[in-house]
């Protein structure tokens, strides 16, 4: 796993519709619009932001942790109106065994228009063959449907669900788990599919 190469590159992503890029302190407004979405938040373990402080707190441990290496969130960019709406990301690595996990957030209004799946194809792709991974996992909670829908048009197979694994706005909730292997990507997307 070769996850210098990230840290070095941050690499910027484009698709039909959207521009991938590193998140910064320039995205605080538009971050602070999506993140303070009550219905964006309802199934995560983050709570909705308050106040812009929220918003710059999350931004800088961000920061931190693309500076220590510990994670890496790409900023999505809606073409159309060059505004940022959501996030997508790899973190949780584990060199010795190159897996690493997915996480995304998206602004209610563009929900259920493939938009983190466009996305996230494009970090998947990145993961397998430049940052030579293996295994890419993601959970979702339960019941949050659209979640793991993009985790299935990713090529991604349901693994099991993780029993009360996470305590959620202060219950105890089942997670779905799932992961894409290098030999399921290559199967998946190497013939005549568009990602890369």
């Amino acid at each position: 796993m070769k996850i210098d190469i990230l840290f070095s590159e941050s690499p910027v992503f484009e698709t039909e519709r959207l521009i991938l890029r590193k998140l910064s302190m320039n995205d605080l407004d538009d971050y602070y619009e999506f993140a303070s979405d009550p219905i964006v938040s309802v199934s995560t373990l983050w709570n909705k932001h308050e106040t812009i402080e929220d918003t710059k707190d999350y931004l800088q441990k961000v920061m931190d942790k693309y500076d220590s290496k510990q994670a890496f969130r790409w900023g999505i960019i809606y073409k159309p109106s060059n505004k940022l709406i959501g996030r997508t990301g790899l973190m949780n690595w584990d060199v010795m065994h190159s897996r690493a996990e997915i996480g995304f957030a998206l602004a209610s209004q563009y929900w259920n228009k493939d938009i983190i799946s466009e996305a996230t194809k494009e970090v998947v792709s990145y993961g397998f063959e430049k940052l030579e991974l293996n295994r890419i996992e993601g959970r979702c909670n339960y019941k949050n449907a659209g979640s793991a829908r993009v985790m299935e048009k990713l090529g991604m197979k349901l693994e099991g669900i993780l029993r009360e694994q996470l305590k959620i706005k202060g219950t105890f909730m089942d997670q779905r788990l799932y992961s894409i292997l290098k030999s399921d990507f290559v199967g998946k997307f190497n013939e005549g599919s568009s990602i890369g």
